[in-house]
């Protein structure tokens, strides 16, 4: 299988090179889907240790998050790698490599909602994109639009919320959440007037829960109140273990 799979993944390499190139026209992108989903492929994840237990040598209930890509348009694209050989030095450093079906990957991308589609070799001259065969309104490439630039502190940084497929520009601080009169609304029950703060402080976007009945947790981990943390790109808000909204940070 191993071998199969090199000689498979050396021939998706040169022809995605000469697809990139297109002298004459001859390949097609969907020859190459098609050898792709039949590759075994490499995706680097981030392990999040924070609910982990510890059985001798043996770590369990670890959390894999893949890395995630943008285009210049904001575009959020899954990287996957053909062989290491393709994964730079610095870059391979930083995640856990998973090794996996191609087909299993291309189906989580479907299936995700903060996924546009996935680039194969995102580094080097073998790269390609595959964007997701159905893309709702309110997530296609021209639609997705990027927040306003922040007026805090002068730079160039900039927030934005999505949530229940609508879009909000932090574009102020403090940025409020919670059931009435706040910058996103959730008229339910189990949301607290004011359930958790979005504020611009020492050059980044932090979260606070606000003292809320139910809770806020920040990609799965319950939050202290009124203690902020940093929020990056990708991260989850869940709100009284119900509603969740997605932070882009650019």
């Amino acid at each position: 299988m191993a071998a199969n799979n090199s000689e498979l993944v050396k021939e998706i390499e040169e022809l995605i090179r000469k697809y990139n190139k297109k002298p004459e026209k001859k390949i097609k992108k969907r020859e190459i889907v098609e050898l792709f989903q039949e590759a075994e492929i490499i995706v680097p994840c981030r392990a999040n240790l924070g609910d982990n237990q510890v059985y001798d040598e043996y770590i369990e209930e670890v959390t894999l998050k893949p890395d995630v890509v943008k285009d210049g348009y904001s575009t959020r694209l899954l990287p996957v790698f053909t062989t290491y050989e393709q994964i730079p030095i610095d870059y391979m450093g930083k995640f856990s490599l998973i090794r996996m079906s191609a087909s299993s990957a291309y189906a989580f991308m479907n299936e995700s909602e903060e996924l546009h589609g996935i680039v194969i070799n995102p580094f080097t001259d073998s790269n390609m994109e595959l964007r997701k065969k159905r893309t709702s309104p309110s997530t296609t490439t021209k639609s997705y639009v990027k927040p306003t630039p922040s007026a805090f502190g002068g730079d160039n940084l900039r927030a934005m919320i999505v949530y229940n497929n609508q879009r909000y520009n932090v574009a102020k601080s403090p940025f409020t959440i919670g059931r009435a009169g706040t910058d996103i609304t959730i008229p339910e029950t189990y949301i607290s007037k004011v359930h958790a703060i979005i504020s611009y402080k020492d050059g980044r976007y932090k979260v606070a829960d606000y003292g809320s009945t139910n809770g806020t947790k920040l990609n799965g981990k319950e939050l202290k109140p009124k203690v902020y943390y940093e929020l990056r790109d990708g991260y989850e808000i869940q709100l009284s273990d119900k509603d969740k909204l997605i932070v882009y940070v650019d």
